[in-house]
């Protein structure tokens, strides 16, 4: 039996991820097999996978379904396990159904096969061991198949035959102690264990020499940090028994073509790369630079890279690139900070999941990332590799957003791996860390010439032990030395005097060390021992994020709907994170506890909002003693109450407002510690000729404290704005209205901030890596009894291109100030949200005699033949 496997390779994502829908992609050297499969469970078969694999073996009774799918997905996907989501249902499922190997089987046509020709069979991910038939034959057995990140290639050219083919794959679960996928304390685990193709499979075809994972890695010229000197690699594999010589070719669209001769040895595959050295078209003058989001435009290239053997062609792959250079710096107190083309940025994310299925469509994670960009953000950290394709990766590209990448927790913890617990992640026996070395490696080669992806992150809480790191850092830095390496995301355990200093890499330069659960606004202006606005916090954020009404009631049963119960807990995070109780403690004592469902629903979505601003806000303000943060998390793998600024059905809550507020990259801000408003400026560009008005009101919406004042905003810098005055005259609640406009008098960024004269008071010795308790409370109740005002609501819309535009108009003619509005475009039929949507601002507050537009963009594809117009608010009759 002849077998090749080769594990390094990087496979472009216009020839393969969107094949469907990129015609102008070269289809004949890649095709995806990802289509038609067939799922059944072992103990239903009598046959091996020697009988599996024949053209003449009938599927009949087998789960049918495409691929990437796990093997809960397609069950689900097939109608078995409805409504897993409602309730406790999840609970419900029997797993020894999924304690054995399931077998998946695919028959295809290869009516123009060659048997000149070179075909790689690829399987781009699966869980966890499999063995592999092709036609009869096995190409590989699970010996050598184990692990959820390691990708596969097999050369199948003497396997396959013109006609009818046949793969079976038999998949083999993970059991406890096994490194596999998983979720940690986000929400409970899959049932099958996220075992199956969960990646796709794809047939690729090439002469004699194949060509793949093309990398563009980039030297910009610091003296003007636009002229840029490239390096264009591809691994290139000689399949043939004798030395070939192979000429790689690169066009690049609007540059022009450059090429090298190799000499491959029979059976040889290594890197080729052409540099500016070899070629002085790859000198380029003014680059279009890959900027971050709000920095200036993330521009993309296009290439094809293509080898020819003896004056013909053997293959050849449409790819794109972005020119930019990530470098790190070190602040004066020891802190990592990031730069991306000599340019300083404040890291402001959040932690992304995968469907817990991992069943996302393309569309909702077009539909995320778009999100993220839509909020400001500027960053998405995945705490695993996540993707069942390159989705994420090209609309990260696409939309200007840093992803930092690696392994996740879950490897850490004896709960979730079942392996002991020490100072250092699970991966110490010899041949696992061979194993996951090169796997890391895979997914290196994998996503290299990704723009987007800025960071290589090895551990999550914790270190890899020093063999494996150092191995780690041999085997990236052979295929990738453009970007930073960060060995773990801790430095510290919190109350303990354990400290992640590697022996390899030395300090970690960045923090871990909370909260995870609600703490009051202040916390991230005055803390400085835990998560406070200083360094780069890699995880943090106030706890629950609560969804809106209508989103409880598609996971909560109509009978457990209120008051809030174990029902509800079952839809929190895990072990710590199990219930709401800490937030409540809060919730209740700040704004008055709450008398029903709806109450309590749009209530939290103020608390949502007024919890996570201020904490990207003191981030954003302390520049660069705090280089940045990652809320966790982004989103969720279920329909959950934690840990998400909008939730499992795309729908936005009150943090994903106070978010996009606090991002703003230009914008004045209400600091909690010393009560005085400071400036932001996130642009590469000084902002001169700013005007702010400052406006504070009593609860009663009486004017008792004004100024103007014109403002220089120096780039990539925050500094303080206007020291203010002790007031007379302030009730227990007040608010502030913050507005900042350019010298032609256009709004440029408002706020607006609802306040206690009573502080929050922390109880900072009580702190744990959970998070630090308040032990006094501001006191907001007063929000309960302001006058009700009437707002007038006028809508109007119009299409741009593949969007309509909604325009809502919000006029408020009191003289009482009309706060917290939201308005929602609504499908008339369900009286549901129509998701994704994209405002412009929402949840707002009015002054008296003042007018609001508010935009909504969705996609017009998306729109029902009826709509309706909602607009409620905290206090509208």
């Amino acid at each position: 039996m002849k077998l090749s496997v080769v594990n390094n390779w990087f496979l472009v994502v216009f020839a393969i991820a969107m094949l469907a829908c990129q015609p102008a992609v070269k289809t004949d050297y890649v095709s995806n097999l990802n289509e038609n499969w067939h799922i059944q469970s072992e103990d239903k078969i009598n046959v091996g996978g020697a009988e599996l694999s024949l053209p003449s073996f009938q599927s009949t009774n087998w789960t049918e379904g495409d691929i990437p799918a796990t093997i809960m997905t397609m069950l689900m996907e097939n109608g078995e396990y409805p409504d897993l989501f409602m309730g406790d249902n999840m609970d419900k499922v029997d797993d020894e159904r999924f304690k054995q190997p399931w077998w998946y089987r695919k028959a295809f046509e290869l009516n123009s096969f060659d048997a000149k020709a070179t075909y790689q069979l690829r399987f781009e991910g699966l869980n966890y061991k499999a063995n592999v038939w092709v036609n009869g034959k096995q190409i590989a057995d699970e010996k050598t198949v184990e692990g959820p990140f390691s990708r596969w290639t097999f050369n199948a050219s003497e396997y396959l035959v013109k006609g009818l083919n046949v793969i079976a794959v038999e998949v083999i679960p993970p059991v406890r102690g096994d490194l596999t996928i998983g979720f940690v304390d986000w929400n409970p685990a899959a049932p099958d264990q996220n075992m199956g193709l969960w990646r796709g499979v794809e047939l690729i075809k090439s002469g004699v020499v194949s060509i793949e994972s093309h990398f563009v890695s980039t030297k910009l010229d610091r003296s003007n940090w636009s002229d840029a000197e490239l390096t264009i690699t591809t691994l290139v594999t000689n399949y043939s028994d004798k030395t070939e010589k192979a000429l790689v070719v690169a066009n690049i669209a609007g540059l022009g073509t450059v090429k090298k001769e190799v000499e491959l040895q029979a059976g040889e595959s290594r890197d080729v790369s052409i540099s500016a050295v070899d070629d002085s078209l790859l000198k380029i003058k003014e680059a279009k630079l890959w900027w971050p989001n709000n920095l200036g435009d993330p521009h993309m290239y296009d290439m094809t890279v293509s080898v020819k053997v003896n004056g013909v062609e053997s293959q050849s792959i449409d790819t794109r690139f972005g020119i930019r250079e990530i470098e790190q710096f070190i602040n004066a107190d020891g802190h990592k900070g990031w730069k991306v083309n000599g340019q300083p940025l404040t890291i402001k994310g959040a932690g992304w999941v995968d469907d817990m299925f991992l069943a996302d469509s393309k569309d909702k994670v077009i539909a995320q990332v778009e999100y993220v960009k839509h909020m400001n953000l500027n960053c998405i950290r995945l705490e695993g590799f996540w993707g069942r394709d390159k989705t994420i990766y090209d609309a990260a590209d696409e939309n200007g957003l840093l992803v930092m990448i690696g392994w996740s927790c879950h490897w850490e913890w004896e709960a979730y791996c079942g392996r002991p617990e020490t100072h250092y992640m699970a991966i110490t026996r010899k041949e696992e860390i061979e194993r996951h070395a090169q796997s890391y490696r895979d997914q290196v080669l994998y996503l290299r010439n990704h723009p987007s992806v800025f960071l290589w992150v090895f551990g999550s809480d914790k270190l890899p032990v020093p063999e494996l790191e150092a191995k780690l850092n041999d085997y990236i830095t052979s295929v990738d030395d453009s970007r930073p390496i960060l060995a773990a995301c801790k430095y510290q355990d919190f109350g303990t005097d354990h400290y992640n200093h590697s022996e390899v890499s030395g300090s970690t330069g960045v923090k871990m060390l909370g909260p995870y659960g609600y703490v009051p606004p202040v916390y991230w202006y005055i803390d400085t021992i835990a998560g406070g606005a200083y360094g780069f916090n890699t995880e943090t954020g106030p706890g629950p994020q609560v969804p809106p009404v209508e989103s409880i009631k598609k996971m909560i049963p109509e009978d457990k709907l209120w008051p809030i119960n174990d029902m509800w807990n079952f839809h929190c995070g895990r072990h710590q994170f199990g219930s709401l109780d800490r937030y409540l403690n809060s919730f209740n004592k700040r704004y008055g506890a709450a008398n029903t469902l709806e109450e309590f629903a749009f209530k939290s979505q103020i608390s949502n909002y007024e919890a996570i601003r201020p904490m990207f806000e003191a981030f954003q303000s302390n520049k660069f003693h705090a280089t940045g943060v990652i809320q966790w998390m982004l989103n969720s793998a279920w329909p959950e109450m934690f840990w998400q600024v909008y939730d499992y059905y795309l729908l936005p809550n009150g943090a994903f407002y106070g978010t996009k507020k606090a991002c703003q990259p230009l914008s004045a801000v209400y600091n909690y510690k010393d009560n005085n408003i400071y400036w932001v400026n996130d642009y590469n560009t000084n902002v001169n000729k700013q005007v702010l008005s400052i406006e504070v009101y009593d609860i009663h919406s009486k004017l008792i404290h004004q100024n103007t004042l014109s403002l220089n905003l120096a780039a990539h810098s925050s500094g303080l704005a206007y020291k203010m005055p002790k007031l007379e005259g302030l009730t227990d609640t007040y608010f502030v209205n913050l507005e900042l406009t350019n010298k032609g008098g256009e709004l440029v960024a408002d706020n607006f901030y609802w306040l206690s004269t009573k502080a929050d008071e922390m109880a900072f010795e009580e702190t744990t890596w959970v998070y630090t308790p308040a032990k006094d409370f501001a006191n907001l109740n007063a929000l309960n009894d302001i006058a009700k005002v009437d707002v007038e609501a006028n809508w109007s819309q119009k299409v741009e291109g593949d969007y309509t535009i909604f325009i809502c108009e919000l006029k408020n003619q009191a003289s009482q100030i009309a706060f917290f509005i939201e308005a929602s475009v609504l499908n008339k039929k369900t009286n549901e949200t129509i998701v994704p949507v994209f405002w412009d601002d929402n949840y707002v507050s009015i002054m008296p005699d003042e007018t609001k537009v508010l935009r909504a963009k969705i996609a017009t594809k998306l729109l029902p033949k009826t709509l309706d117009f909602r607009v409620k608010g905290w206090n509208m009759k």
